[in-house]
């Protein structure tokens, strides 16, 4: 009987490897009762599989299966960090702003824990390929695993299609089941949720085979990348409804002071790190004694962008793109902005060359930027922004608007944090969360302080809100199962950041329950006195409207898209 060569087993060996660790990575993403045992995604790993494992049978090098699962374990571990610190995976789109990120590469560590040993573990089952001699295969075998691979992988599609075929628009197999690069209508996501059509694919097929997507879903935005887009007619419709007739702008009512807090979540405000001493206790004392609108629950809106987003979103009424990051490749267009209203204004930025803040400073109105002459990240925390903010007043003449924006809360949150006594019970990282939002409060009462006392800001307005959240239900275990036990939101992936505003025009307190992030532009140009401005902004205004819906933020998301890659606010 002929031998069998050992490039087979080891072959074998391999494909079995990185089925597991597929099923591993959607176990640790999408939980382990989550994980269907399928048919069709059997077939769409073991075909993806057996194909990336080929090398092992044209190769005679006894490490080449090692050095197949080390490069997948490599990509595996990327994405599902990348998952939970953004809850996406890996696009093509962040290599476009991967520059942004330097300095930043602290964020992922507290990802890293023990679950990521089940995605290395299926690599122990190679240890007995490294003691025998390597072989390769004829010519004929690899053509025999390449058919076979191919066979399931359409086999694959086809089960997948079964399964779903109740759901699509015709009752009959084609092509798109079989192209590696599409998914199916009725299972891919709405546009609106475009970050989710890579969560389909994986979950349709596999994390090994996402690549693939990546590269047709880059070729298909690339070249489009040249058409403008079409307002069909009722987008235009709903665009009607959110522009005011062209009137002369008021002049502004006193200062705007605008503080974006980084990671900054709402339920800070209310969590007490030990009896009865609260994480906040000075934006928590400033609510309770001055009139002013309090939105407790900002549901955050921000996409690829992150802290760009959020500034987008402020200071422009407009949603971030559904596809890429409009302060990187849109960072020169025109847009509607707060800044524009003052002769005088100016953003003070902690962090220099972080998301393109150098190009979109003059396409948000403002006329200066201010921030350190050293590129090392985060040389001025929240106590240094602070008194940078409060001597740019005093620098700029009267009106003015001030956009600061800290950084101290960045993660991993270990960046100026106040030495409080938290239970053990805590999870670290979230015990440093809160010393690191303990400073940024005690820094915000010091700022707040100076402005009921300092003549500079009479009859000015001052609105704070956080950037984006920070905690999923994504994230690290022990994180989340914290905040299950502690009923806090970001247990079940559910927490937003609050919004204050304080503006001579608002004499009694108004507390709103829950809001979304673009309701914060039309409320802010309501508190100056712009409500005759060209736009109204995509939200609603919280001032004197209940805030916007779900539904109400969904449809017009599109058509916030449209204009920003139309540039349609530059001849406005």
């Amino acid at each position: 009987m002929k031998k069998i060569p050992t490039c087979y087993v080891t072959w074998l060996l391999v494909v079995i490897a990185l089925m597991l660790k597929c099923y591993a990575f959607e176990a640790l993403v999408y939980a382990p009762n989550i994980v269907h045992w399928k048919l069709m995604e059997f077939l769409s790993k073991g075909a993806t599989s057996m194909l990336i494992a080929l090398p092992v049978i044209w190769s005679r090098k006894k490490y080449m299966g090692w050095v197949i699962l080390g490069l997948t374990d490599l990509w595996l571990i990327v994405n599902l960090l990348y998952y939970r610190v953004y809850h996406l995976f890996v696009t093509w789109h962040l290599l476009r702003i991967i520059d942004n990120l330097h300095g930043f590469e602290s964020s992922v560590l507290p990802y890293f824990d023990v679950s990521l040993l089940f995605l290395l573990a299926p690599s122990l089952l190679l240890l007995p390929s490294m003691f025998y001699k390597a072989t390769r295969a004829k010519w004929y075998g690899t053509c025999i695993i390449v058919l076979v691979g191919i066979l399931a992988s359409v086999g694959g599609s086809y089960a997948h299609w079964r399964d779903y075929r109740d759901g699509t628009d015709k009752d009959k197999f084609n092509w798109t089941w079989i192209n590696p690069g599409t998914l199916p209508k009725s299972n891919a996501a709405p546009v609106w949720e475009s970050e989710k059509q890579g969560n389909c694919y994986v979950r349709a097929r596999s994390i090994l085979e996402y690549p693939v997507f990546l590269i047709c879903d880059a070729i298909r935005t690339l070249s489009n990348k040249d058409e403008l887009p079409q307002l069909t007619e009722e987008e235009n419709a709903e665009l009607q409804q959110l522009l005011n007739p062209v009137e002369p702008a008021n002049a502004p009512e006193g200062n705007l002071l605008i503080i974006l807090l980084e990671s900054f979540e709402s339920w800070l405000l209310d969590f007490d790190y030990a009896e009865g001493k609260p994480v906040c206790p000075y934006l928590k004392q400033y609510i309770s004694t001055h009139p002013l609108l309090y939105a407790k629950d900002v549901t955050s809106q921000t996409m690829y962008g992150l802290s760009g987003d959020g500034q987008l979103i402020v200071n422009t009424g407009l949603f971030p793109l559904l596809e890429g990051v409009a302060c990187v490749n849109y960072a020169y267009n025109t847009y509607p902005n707060l800044a524009h209203f003052y002769p005088y204004s100016a953003v003070v930025n902690p962090c220099r060359n972080v998301w393109n803040q150098t190009a979109i400073t003059p396409s948000y109105g403002y006329k200066q930027l201010i921030e350190p002459q050293t590129d090392e990240m985060r040389s001025w925390n929240d106590s240094v922004l602070i008194d940078n903010v409060i001597e740019t007043f005093y620098t700029l003449q009267s009106p003015c608007c001030i956009m600061g924006i800290t950084v101290s809360g960045h993660s991993p949150f270990a960046f100026s944090p106040d030495p409080l006594t938290i239970d053990d019970s805590v999870p670290p990282i979230l015990r440093d969360y809160m010393r690191t939002a303990h400073f940024t409060d005690r820094q915000l009462g010091r700022l707040l302080a100076w402005a009921d006392t300092a003549k500079v800001m009479a009859n000015s307005t001052i609105a704070i809100t956080g950037d984006h959240r920070i905690f999923g239900s994504w994230g690290a275990e022990d994180v989340r199962d914290f905040g299950l036990r502690a009923n806090l939101p970001f247990g079940t992936g559910c927490a937003g950041c609050p919004f204050i505003l304080v503006s001579p025009r608002i004499t009694t307190t108004r507390v709103v329950e829950n809001g979304f992030q673009v309701d914060i532009f039309p409320t802010i140009i309501d508190a100056i006195g712009q409500k005759n401005y060209f736009w109204k902004g995509v939200g609603r205004d919280l001032l004197d409207s209940e805030p916007s819906s779900e539904d109400h933020s969904r449809i017009r998301h599109h058509l916030s898209d449209k204009l920003i890659r139309m540039n349609y606010f530059a001849n406005k």
